[in-house]
């Protein structure tokens, strides 16, 4: 078991795997021997990773550097990869050296109470997909394949037809899952099962991890070719050198500046490309640190494991100005009320000559908005569109709030943005949602109504809000249908904030009047005000926004 144990850390090395320039990178010290591996960014606003040592814990680093660390029920089941799930935890894999091939897909929850479910597998990387479950690379004696394991705990494998040593996973902006096998191929999975493969140029190549990037194809690390390559998800596949040798790229995430970022555990750096296939290398400080796990953080910055250092990194990153903007004055991927789970599909197009480019920021709900909130960056040929399949897993984030499309280069893209309630098979139900200018919302020059329901009994109605720069207050008017006022309340919202409740708990009412209306004055500030129905029987929803109307 020691040998075993000491040949893990060079074995573990190879299962993980416009806008902004950097600045510096910021080093945050672990426990001695704490071979950080796997980090993602967690739906609580901050980092979370793996621990892959005699004692394996998960630790969670805020954006200040604070740690903490949970220790692991088995001692002996290493974690691997990590990703925030659509369940508001962190999900991440475990496999069982003293049991040979056993692991586990593991559940932590922000507050660090952690669960279990067997796999009967080594499994390695992790990633959420476009069906709400978690898919992941994995080997057995027998075989290696594709996980998938529902936030319940249901589980399946679907047996790779070459046995080609998967390591990384990622989804992919088709709604399949993309996956490295580390002989030389790249695999794509729907979330049916089937598995198509594609070979590597480079004989060796050795790819590791695998992203998403921005322009809507998918990018990964060679290690044993020492280079960058991208592939379509037609499967076309372009290779870029790196410029140093022995860089040994390992991990490789999106960053919120529309490059690609990845490590360099041979070579000691984190690097840089764009879609267009330019490189820059930072070297860390900390010497023969062995860089391994990689992600964009809630702050805007790229966060890095340092496997032999036992440190994780920060490369902080300057963001540049939005030139304009549109709102989405809601989205979210979240479970809703009945066993209902809504997601936001996201089309960006460009109609122009010109190259654009810019970033979808997510403002989490309950809160003001602010510089570190995530963000997902685009980039837009003439003619290209980008599809998204769910807005906030492809950030790394689930819920709800608003979004922000922001323009850093070029024009303001087409959109069309469709929120959806996924039944699975049996379909979707939806309503596409216009993106709003801030001359939108509603101002103290101008006034607002929306509709309640004529059946509340039949449908349920949301009511939310979204402000924009200032501080805002609003009086708020319920009326029944004949126009008799049931009530009137003032509130005060804070800045670029998202707030979406049931209309009873968001009124302070018990019951609504059927057919009824809420009148909206903005006494202060801008905003936007608007009204989330959804069929009870069918979860079909359905949006009305308070359009401005002169006084």
């Amino acid at each position: 078991m020691k040998l075993l144990r000491e040949s893990l850390p060079f074995a573990v090395s190879f299962l993980f795997g416009v806008c902004l320039s950097a600045q510096t990178i910021t080093e945050f010290p672990l426990p001695a021997g704490s071979n950080p591996s796997g980090i993602t960014t967690g739906p609580d606003g901050n980092l979370w990773f793996t621990e892959f040592t005699v004692n394996p814990k998960v630790g969670r680093i805020t954006t200040a550097g604070a740690v903490t660390e949970f220790s692991l029920p088995r001692p002996d089941a290493t974690p691997s990869g990590i990703v925030a799930g659509p369940d508001g935890n962190l999900w991440f894999t475990q496999a069982d050296f003293e049991m040979g091939f056993e692991g586990y897909i593991s559940r932590i929850t922000p507050a660090g109470n952690i669960t279990q479910f067997p796999t009967g597998s080594f499994p390695h990387d992790i990633a959420l997909g476009s069906d709400g479950a978690f898919w992941f690379t994995e080997s057995n004696i027998q075989a290696n394949s594709i996980g998938r394991i529902t936030t319940a705990g249901a589980y399946w494998s679907y047996a790779i037809p070459t046995s080609g040593y998967p390591w990384g996973i990622a989804a992919g902006p088709d709604g399949n899952l993309w996956f490295t096998e580390y002989a030389n191929k790249i695999g794509r999975i729907t979330t049916a099962g089937v598995i198509t493969e594609f070979s590597i140029p480079t004989p060796g190549s050795g790819p590791l991890g695998i992203t998403a990037g921005p322009d809507g194809n998918l990018w990964f690390t060679e290690s044993g070719g020492n280079k960058i390559g991208r592939i379509t998800t037609t499967g076309v596949i372009t290779e870029f050198p790196l410029p140093n040798p022995a860089s040994g790229p390992r991990s490789i995430t999106a960053g919120p500046d529309g490059n690609l970022w990845f490590t360099e555990s041979g070579g000691n750096r984190i690097g840089r490309i764009t879609t267009a296939g330019v490189i820059t290398e930072f070297p860390i400080p900390t010497p023969a640190s062995r860089p391994i796990g990689i992600t964009a953080g809630p702050d805007g910055n790229i966060w890095f494991t340092e496997f032999s250092g036992s440190k994780i990194g920060r490369l902080t990153l300057e963001r540049a100005p939005a030139l304009d903007s549109r709102i989405l004055p809601v989205v979210g991927s979240t479970v809703g009320v009945g066993g209902s789970f809504f997601r936001t599909a996201v089309q960006l197009h460009n109609p122009t000559n010109a190259p654009m480019a810019g970033r979808i920021v997510f403002h989490p709900s309950g809160a003001s908005g602010k510089s570190s909130d995530p963000g997902l960056a685009y980039s837009l040929s003439p003619g290209q569109t980008r599809s998204i399949a769910d807005l906030l897993p492809a950030m790394g984030r689930s819920g709800l709030g608003s979004a922000d499309i922001e323009v850093t280069a070029g024009a303001v893209p087409s959109a069309t943005i469709r929120v959806f309630n996924d039944a699975g098979a049996a379909g979707t139900l939806g309503f596409t949602e216009e993106p709003m200018r801030a001359g939108d919302a509603l101002t103290p020059e101008v006034s607002g109504a929306l509709l309640v329901p004529a059946d509340p009994t039949r449908f349920r109605f949301n009511l939310g809000v979204r402000t924009l720069e200032a501080e805002s207050t609003a009086t708020l008017t319920l009326r029944d249908a004949s126009g008799a006022v049931v009530k009137t309340l003032s509130r005060a919202f804070p800045p670029s904030y998202h707030e979406q409740r049931s209309a009873e708990e968001f009124l302070g009412v018990s019951t609504l009047p059927a057919g009824g209306s809420i009148g909206v004055s903005i006494d202060s500030g801008s905003a936007i005000f608007y009204g989330a129905t959804v069929d009870n029987t069918t979860g079909d929803p359905s949006l009305q926004v308070a359009r401005p109307a002169q006084r």
